[in-house]
């Protein structure tokens, strides 16, 4: 093997594929996409109302309206000093609950309300209130009057058996959790399920969008070179495993920049958000999965795309590969409640699916070094065997013209010496 060969391919191949204007826009665009996802909807979340919304209670026990609101206004205040929510009183001993819900719907239509809250007498007993709107999705204004009324039912609850407000006030105040993490050296930094899930579920997602977006460009790139005859100038200039490996060598490069990139926009989201800089600490061991497991997938991709002949089968390609990221993807839930049970540590040691599980666990409870270290052996030795027999495939299958190669057919190919 000419070494010299090998590294021109891939220069070339890094070249080549880092001009396009898929390559591009996927370096770029991902980030963007990746921003736009967290930093809008945030900065929606976070703007205040500019008027007070008008929410109608009837209330038949005459008696939480008015706590609940002077409750509301004292914690809820708009940038102009007015309270965010009203809560407009009806005297449920002069109109019955049918008219009420008769007359009032109209106008929480019209707009004269946001919506209308429903409190029955028995309500300490059933424990329930009705909310009627035309739009019921707006939870945190809903949430907020629920736990008002709750607390003001439970305040006059404690009144009636003769417990003082102010004493039980003290006693219902509710706790706040703050989280710690803790590492087997002594290290100890807070953090949040939030920010655990955020690098977990990077690292799965970064893995994804190089497979599928720098693999379509490999792929498509075979068959556009053999199609065009271009392959068959390249067989002549080096032998097929130089090829192979100087592809692998340059599109493991576009990986490699793809992921840096990603990676310093995710720092930087971390210091625009606040976010302590210790949440990273995982990112190195992290980083070094997701790349092992890139060129996993690219040494199968590089085999399996010497097969086709069309986009449609590039296509259909790479999604069979990507199909095997996926599985990960849907057990996150369960590798994040127990990042050491007997499914996340069986699947940190198959080789296709560890890059992702293991990275996950890194992010949530770094486990154990002999399993870091076993687990990277064996991505490292399945890239070794998946280069070998796709090594194979690709000497012959990358000169095969019009139709793809039959099952029969590839099997001769990895027989062959």
């Amino acid at each position: 093997m000419d070494i010299r060969k090998l590294l021109a391919v891939a220069k070339w191949e890094f070249v080549e594929k880092a001009r396009t204007k898929a390559f591009l826009i996927s370096l770029v665009m991902t980030p963007a996409i990746m921003i736009a996802a967290s930093v809008i909807p945030s900065l929606l979340a976070s703007r205040s109302d500019s008027e007070t919304k008008k929410f109608v209670v009837y209330d038949e026990t005459m008696k939480l309206r008015e706590a609940a609101e002077e409750r509301l206004q004292k914690k809820y205040r708009l940038d102009n000093g007015k309270p965010t929510y009203q809560l407009v009183p009806v005297n449920a001993d002069i109109m019955k609950r049918e008219d009420f819900v008769k007359d009032y719907t109209p106008r929480v239509l019209k707009g004269d309300f946001t919506g209308l809250f429903l409190v029955p007498k028995n309500v300490d007993s059933t424990h329930t209130i009705e909310y009627r709107s035309d739009n019921v999705g707006n939870i945190r204004d809903i949430s907020a009057i629920e736990t008002a009324l709750e607390k003001s039912l439970a305040e006059q609850r404690a009144v009636e058996k003769g417990i003082n407000v102010e004493t039980y006030k003290s006693l219902a105040t509710p706790l706040e959790t703050t989280s710690i993490r803790v590492t087997k050296s002594g290290e100890a930094s807070e953090g949040s399920f939030l920010q655990t899930f955020g690098v977990a579920y990077g690292s799965v997602v970064i893995l994804f969008i190089l497979v599928i977006s720098t693999g379509q460009i490999l792929v498509r790139g075979l068959v556009e070179e053999k199609n065009n005859r271009i392959m068959e100038i390249l067989i002549s200039s080096c032998s097929p495993f130089e090829l192979m490996m100087g592809k692998l060598v340059g599109l493991s490069g576009l990986g490699i920049l793809q992921a840096l990139v990603w990676s310093v926009v995710a720092m930087g989201m971390v210091v625009y958000f606040e976010v302590p800089l210790s949440i990273l600490s995982p990112l190195p061991i992290t980083l070094l999965f997701v790349l092992f497991g890139y060129v996993l997938y690219a040494s199968l991709l590089l085999g399996l795309g010497s097969l086709t002949t069309t986009d449609q089968e590039a296509q259909q390609m790479t999604s069979y590969a990507t199909l095997l990221l996926v599985i990960p993807i849907s057990l996150i839930s369960v590798v994040l409640q127990n990042p050491n049970s007997t499914i996340a540590k069986v699947m940190s040691f198959i080789p296709f699916t560890a890059p992702t599980v293991m990275a996950m666990r890194i992010a949530i409870q770094q486990p154990p070094a002999l399993e870091i270290i076993g687990s990277l052996g064996l991505i490292l030795l399945t890239t070794g065997v998946v280069i070998y027999f796709s090594a194979k495939i690709f000497r012959v299958a990358i000169l095969v013209y019009g139709k793809r190669p039959t099952l029969p057919e590839i099997l001769e190919f990895l027989r062959d010496k």
